[in-house]
């Protein structure tokens, strides 16, 4: 046997091991990175201020102090229980009062009030409570015929459209490889969609990870096994 040819083999076998646990990793301390970033960050600059006017001490000493003894998950702990309080609050009757009464104040900003509404209609679709028609995991040619990209039927497209184009439209959300919240919307024909039998997490799982995680009815070695499972059984009807 080649041994070179056997390193390989070894290899890409290993990769293949690895790689779920790496993609895991990697959007684990993507998250934690952006945590950090717009939240850890600001609540320790406040509690390095605030340790500072309590003792007296020189911004830059209690600093130091705080990289010296690693404390920077502080904030970082403190932004996560802030973000679930706000949100609980939020959830309240009077934090939603709240919440459109600053909504309404937003829309009278030129830059905010053109960003904002799009915003919430996304936050509104994967969070609302309201069901959507979002468990229908499809296949269509996008964005040129021969090239497919897995797809969620989220209702129908505009009667205008479907009216001028003769036939029955589906709006389709096609989210983007690896970060699935966004993506594009497109009406295609009913008669083009291709319907999947994989669920909506086999599907996202399938994305973020470009194709790596294949879904359990999808997976080549278990299309092998029922192709020959299907031949034995046609093989067995044509026996006497």
């Amino acid at each position: 046997m080649d041994l070179g040819k056997s390193i390989r083999r070894t290899f890409w076998r290993g990769l293949a091991a690895l790689l779920p646990a790496l993609l895991t990793v990697i959007v684990l301390a993507m998250g934690l990175s952006l945590l950090y970033n717009y939240g850890g960050a600001q609540v320790n600059f406040v509690i390095i201020r605030l340790a500072a006017h309590l003792s007296g001490l020189p911004v830059e000493d209690v600093g130091a102090w705080y990289d010296h003894y690693w404390l920077h998950w502080v904030g970082v702990v403190m932004a996560v229980v802030g973000l679930c309080v706000v949100a609980y609050l939020v959830g309240t009757f009077l934090g939603a009062r709240l919440v459109r009464l600053v909504e309404r104040s937003l829309m009278h900003v030129p830059l905010v009030k053109s960003i904002y509404p799009g915003a919430k209609q996304v936050s509104d679709f994967f969070f609302s409570e309201r069901k959507v028609d979002f468990s229908r995991v499809v296949a269509i040619e996008f964005p040129h015929k021969g090239m497919w990209m897995i797809g969620f039927v989220t209702g129908r497209g505009f009667r205008a459209l479907s009216e001028k184009s003769g036939r029955d439209l589906l709006s389709v959300f096609v989210p983007f490889t690896p970060a699935p919240v966004t993506g594009y919307t497109v009406m295609v024909s009913k008669d083009e969609v291709v319907d999947l039998a994989v669920t909506v997490d086999e599907a996202i799982q399938y994305m973020i990870s470009a194709g790596v995680i294949m879904p359990a009815a999808e997976r080549p070695q278990l299309l092998g096994a029922a192709v020959a499972a299907g031949a034995r059984a046609g093989g067995a009807d044509r026996q006497p």
